[in-house]
């Protein structure tokens, strides 16, 4: 009898023994996740950015291959954006029907889900004045779609700045330059560091 209760015994300690290293590891995960996460969010901030950046490639192509012009909006607060096809003034004559290729409808999509887009601006050229007369002068503020970003058939796009923000306040800019369409994505940095364009 004695034997059989040592042998308890040494169950009841093991199963003591198991639960204090269940709850150090719980106390140490929760002490080194916020140094752990910070460099995993600046990736998704980055990941965000390039799925941007690859969106307005796509709408560019789009625009040059069906000779219409395609214009991008996101939502300021929100993570989602939208890529459509406009009707409207074109840079270049539209090839005839039987030779243009389809225009692709509305396209929604979003970003992670820490990641938001913070602010932005569009520099509107004649083209683009246009649209922004049909939609009226109102400036977006967040929950409401931004300016459109508008691509045309002839490979320039609008003079444009995106501001991407995630939750530990780290920022990342995407640039687009109008007459070549070149896109350039800089690297993260603090809101407060740079200079944001806001809208």
């Amino acid at each position: 009898m004695h034997c059989g209760s040592s042998e308890s015994d040494r169950r009841a300690i093991t199963l003591l023994e198991v639960l204090l290293v269940l709850a150090l590891l719980v106390i140490l995960s929760a002490m080194t996740w916020p140094a752990l996460d910070r460099p995993m969010a600046n990736q998704r901030l980055r990941k965000a950015a390039d799925q941007v950046r690859t969106a307005w490639t796509r709408a560019r192509v789009e625009a040059m291959t069906t000779g219409q012009t395609f214009a991008f909006r996101c939502t300021i607060g929100e993570n989602r954006f939208e890529i459509a096809a406009q009707a409207g003034p074109e840079a270049v004559d539209v090839p005839p029907a039987d030779q243009a290729a389809p225009a692709a409808a509305s396209r929604r999509h979003t970003l992670p889900e820490d990641v938001r887009f913070a602010g932005g601006q569009t520099l509107f050229d004649g083209r683009a004045a246009i649209f922004a007369q049909r939609e009226g002068d109102a400036v977006p503020a967040d929950g409401q779609l931004s300016e459109p970003i508008l691509f045309y058939p002839d490979g320039t796009t609008s003079t444009a700045t995106l501001i991407l923000e995630n939750r530990h306040q780290r920022q990342i800019e995407i640039s687009l330059r109008g007459l070549t369409g070149v896109m350039t994505v800089g690297e993260p940095r603090a809101a407060e560091d740079g200079n944001a364009v806001q809208e």
